[in-house]
């Protein structure tokens, strides 16, 4: 086990607490395309925090970017430890050379148990406020699955998925779970009270909120059932100029959920 040395200790960013960690992929690309991408994320994060001393107290990936509550006692080398190995394997899984996550990642350190457990929520309500489900318990990247081991935990989650994910991660519920009497009303108070991001994020976070969930959405209500591959030139550029007056979406996002390049994006409102 890994402690902070006293080079780390001279950083201004609060090494020790309890943390809300949160980062994005370089670009605001979407970095995790399927469960092994997700999955490797999860083994990353529990293999560093063994070596630095770190907890895991709660996750959400996002496509890409991810939040974890965690534990620790020396974030920045467990955080750039376990992204830097994470980075390694997925670029030799994409024969990759670009840099995966941009820098540096952001952290908020918790004072308070009321902070935390609004933190909490606000991680596992990510997937449910971007409309992707609509209860945080439906949602298989986050750490619901974890709270209150013995209940019955009746998610839509895959139980084959559900044993790799709790073979990938352990997720320490403990400091959360006291809060509840059990995982039904655990969910009730997650499903019913949502938490805003500048509740549980300082101000002067540099940290922007990824709206590519909600321009998939968008996406998906204008091309009607139509496939994107299927579309002309010019089906293409109208539907990029609409994306664009319809959610003032950066053409980074738009070039990322329609994967074509952002040159051709930026050359449509040129046209």
């Amino acid at each position: 086990m890994v402690t902070c040395n006293k080079k780390m200790r001279k950083e201004k960013r609060e090494q020790e607490g309890i943390m809300h960690v949160y980062f994005r992929a370089n670009g605001r690309y979407t970095v995790f395309y399927d469960d092994e991408d997700n999955l490797q994320l999860l083994r990353k994060m529990y293999k560093y925090a063994q070596i630095y001393n770190t907890r895991i107290l709660e996750y959400a990936l996002m496509g890409n970017h991810a939040h974890f509550l965690i534990e620790t006692s020396c974030v920045t080398l467990f955080m750039r430890e376990a992204l830097k190995s994470y980075s390694r394997w997925y670029n030799r899984k994409y024969k990759n050379s670009n840099k995966v996550f941009a820098t540096p990642f952001s952290s908020a350190c918790k004072r308070t148990e009321e902070w935390m457990l609004e933190s909490s929520a606000y991680i596992l309500q990510n997937p449910q406020k971007a409309g992707m489900v609509i209860h945080v318990e439906d949602y298989k990247w986050n750490s619901v699955l974890f709270h209150f081991p013995d209940d019955d935990k009746r998610t839509h989650i895959d139980p084959v998925l559900a044993k790799r994910i709790k073979e990938a991660i352990k997720v320490d519920t403990t400091l959360v779970d006291k809060f509840f009497n059990n995982f039904k009303e655990f969910l009730i108070f997650m499903n019913n009270n949502p938490v805003s991001f500048s509740k549980v994020i300082p101000e002067k976070s540099k940290w922007e909120i990824c709206t590519l969930e909600k321009l998939s959405s968008e996406v998906n209500r204008l091309l009607d059932g139509k496939m994107i591959n299927n579309l002309s030139k010019e089906e293409l550029v109208n539907l990029i100029v609409e994306l664009k007056h319809s959610t003032n979406a950066p053409m980074l996002y738009i070039a990322s959920v329609l994967h074509v390049d952002y040159k051709f994006v930026k050359q449509c409102f040129k046209l």
